[in-house]
């Protein structure tokens, strides 16, 4: 099987996708892994350019603003991911499938490029969810049919009427009790246990591997600055008040300077391997990003959720309905309520209990090498002709 993996170039993005890439091709399929800059050629798998070679996230944002004046809200990114990126992504691997077509693409679900170029190829795409698909998907896929509507009608074909004629599986990576809705109407949901990846090369601080001395807290805003610098700091000063250690992972597009002057016990670095971070300290306090609040979980650990952006505020929003989380908002977080919300989540708290149970449903999900065999069912299955494997498939 020739499976051809399509992210955009952002953590968040790319990085829940390298397990199963690496999964497929230790079971001897052929994978590559389209992307862009900085992440090609530094992957466990190959590498193709699968994006413009001169995009910045800046120039995605400001030509979406230049596009769409009157975006506000979620508008925007849906404007942004439906638009802009998904033009940018056409324009790479249209040609690339022309070339050399593989048997199946495998796309985050912000890829909409590489679905559409999929699509147009008469290509399998299976999506994999970044973020839950309720609500942003339902919102990205239409506005991308009807933003590229026209490359089908050029090639003389009726365009689809909706995710379900693009997509032949959703690779749902959420544990049942944390899911927002079924996934795609009428498209096949395949789960996948939500399997954290680092570079090999990214840091883990020394003192995170000696022995603890105190309870260890990490704090991240993600790897996409949000200019909430000021959020960090008071989140430091709040932990300063607890007997704590505290890693503060700024970015890596971060200042850590920029926090100024720290208390003794807390440590800044711009970049860590979150991965193996996550196993190592007893509370996670952090924006709410997909992969943090999944990795959290996988590693039991609670979480206090400081939504700053994008999918934070729907994901705060499950995870305190589901009472596996604390969250306060920018506008009504109070001096004081990151640190007591950290005091009763290392004592007992309810909300231990929660996360434990979801832990136990991402363990019990398949693991990325038992969903190979699933993704080369359902792209033979769409084409009516068997995908080539090789034995212990």
């Amino acid at each position: 099987m020739d499976v051809l993996f399509a992210s955009l170039p952002a953590y968040g993005h790319l990085y829940p996708l390298v397990p199963l890439a690496v999964a497929c091709q230790e079971a001897g399929h052929r994978v590559r892994l389209a992307t862009g800059e900085p992440f090609l050629g530094a992957l466990p798998v190959p590498t193709v350019q699968g994006t413009p070679a001169d995009w910045t996230l800046r120039y995605v944002e400001e030509e979406t603003a230049r596009r769409h004046p009157d975006a506000t809200g979620v508008e925007f990114p849906v404007a942004m991911f439906a638009d802009v990126a998904a033009e940018g992504v056409l324009g790479v691997l249209e040609p690339l499938f022309a070339a050399d077509p593989p048997d199946v693409v495998v796309a985050d679900s912000a890829n909409l490029g590489a679905v559409i170029a999929a699509s147009l190829a008469g290509v399998p795409a299976v999506v994999f969810g970044v973020g839950q698909w309720s609500p942003f998907g339902e919102m990205t896929f239409p506005a991308a049919l009807a933003a590229h509507r026209s490359r089908w009608t050029a090639a003389g074909r009726a365009a689809p009427a909706g995710p379900g004629e693009m997509i032949v599986a959703y690779l749902e990576p959420f544990p049942p009790d944390l899911r927002h809705g079924p996934g795609p109407d009428g498209v096949p949901v395949l789960p996948i246990r939500s399997t954290a990846w680092a570079d090999a090369q990214a840091p883990v601080p020394g003192w995170l591997t000696a022995p603890a001395e105190r309870p260890r807290v990490y704090v991240t805003l993600g790897t996409v600055s949000f200019g909430a610098v000021e959020v960090i700091r008071a989140v430091v000063d709040d932990l300063a008040a607890l007997d704590v250690d505290v890693l503060v992972a700024a970015g890596p597009e971060g200042d850590p300077a920029a926090l100024g002057p720290l208390p003794e016990r807390v440590r800044v670095e711009r970049f860590v391997a979150q991965s193996r971070v996550l196993g190592l300290v007893d509370v996670a306090v952090h924006h709410g990003g997909s992969g943090t609040v999944l990795g959290a979980l996988a590693n039991g650990v609670p979480q206090v959720l400081l939504p700053q952006g994008a999918d934070h505020f729907h994901n705060a929003w499950l995870l305190a309905e589901r009472g596996a989380a604390r969250v306060f908002h920018n506008e009504t977080r109070q001096p004081g309520d990151v640190a007591a919300a950290v005091r009763d989540l290392l004592g007992d708290a309810p909300e231990r209990r929660a996360t434990a149970l979801l832990a136990a449903q991402i363990a019990a999900s398949p693991t990325p090498t038992e969903a190979v065999a699933a993704i080369a069912a359902v792209a033979a299955a769409a084409t009516g002709t068997p995908v080539m494997t090789v034995p212990g498939d």
